[in-house]
């Protein structure tokens, strides 16, 4: 396995990580008991290969993601992980914040490593109340480093004015070969300011296995899945270059990705598919396979947009309203 550090210089971390939206969710159809199981084997695998980076959020099945995982952490040895986080968007005070990075650590079970801010908050809220609720947190031990997710460029830009004491180390984001927008300006402004940029659906949400019907309620609305599943020029490519290497499509997208300097945070159901991750990692990926998937699929640059803005709808609802629906749905 090879390793990266957040921000400058920050917490070592395997250059591929683990998502934990899956477990426990609605909608991905996983919240019966074959999820701690599945987590925790998946997590055995994880120790075996060398990946210690995890991801999960508070609103990820209501909040028991975060106990499932910690469970298993706990079960394995904290050590052996770098756990992350994130706090929901209609937190939008300094105080609501650091409540909610208590309640992540009552679930999990200890000390978050990374806590990040879920998505921006809406208006009229100010952007530098959730920054300094983020310092507070790691300020008080609550947490050892902040970041945020979903924020576009502008954003960013205006969030990295706020903080005073404890700089940010990271932005998680959507990106893949299927979604490439963080490429036109989000990725080079992060680079410039020393910010680790994670990949949350870097598979498109199985798109980019091969996979071509939808067998969730999360795949089945998604823009990106939809397209990149009917894309057969794509999908040819990357069964030449999986061919090539002798390796699996997904290996090959995920690596894509650590070559182009992300920490790619794959989901499974199925603990198995951790093994076929790691190997993501070691695979010779030189120039000439990089620079034939950016030919084939240059439309993703630009097809999403000329910036980062997923979930930046979310700031035209009003915060009460974003944690009454997610509340009633029992998360996400």
């Amino acid at each position: 396995m090879k390793y990266t550090s957040l921000g400058r210089g920050g917490v070592r971390v395997s250059s591929i990580g683990l998502g934990f939206w899956q477990a426990g969710s609605r909608l991905w159809g996983f919240r019966d008991s074959r999820v701690y199981d599945a987590v925790k084997l998946g997590l055995e695998y994880a120790v075996e290969e060398g990946i210690n980076f995890l991801d999960t959020a508070e609103v990820y099945g209501g909040g028991l993601s975060e106990k499932v995982l910690g469970e298993a952490v706990r079960g394995l040895g904290r050590d052996n992980f770098v756990v992350a986080s994130k706090v929901a968007g209609y937190r939008v005070t300094s105080g609501s914040i650091v409540r909610g990075v208590e309640g992540v650590n009552r679930r999990l079970g200890f000390t978050v490593d990374l806590i990040q801010l879920h998505w921006p908050p809406p208006y009229p809220w100010p952007l530098c109340w959730a920054v300094r609720g983020l310092e507070e947190a790691v300020s008080r031990g609550l947490a050892h480093y902040y970041g945020f997710s979903n924020f576009s460029t502008k954003l960013l830009e205006g969030a990295l004015k706020c903080f005073r004491r404890v700089e940010p180390v990271s932005n998680q984001v959507q990106y893949s070969l299927a979604f490439r927008t963080p490429e036109l300006k989000l990725a080079p402004f992060m680079k410039s300011r020393g910010l680790t940029l994670i990949a949350w659906s870097p598979l498109a949400k199985g798109a980019l296995t091969g996979l071509k019907a939808p067998t969730s309620p999360a795949q089945r609305g998604d823009k990106v899945f939809s397209r990149a599943s009917r894309d057969e020029r794509l999908q040819e490519a990357l069964r030449l270059v999986a061919e090539k290497l002798e390796a699996s499509r997904a290996q090959v997208a995920l690596a894509w990705l650590i070559a182009k300097g992300a920490i790619p945070i794959p989901g499974f159901r199925d603990p198995g598919r951790v093994k076929e991750y790691a190997g993501a990692a070691s695979l010779n990926m030189g120039e000439a396979e990089v620079g034939f998937l950016d030919s084939v699929s240059g439309e993703y640059v630009k097809a999403w947009g000329d910036d980062y803005g997923e979930l930046l709808s979310l700031r035209l609802t009003p915060a009460i309203l974003q944690r009454i629906a997610i509340t009633l749905m029992g998360g996400i």
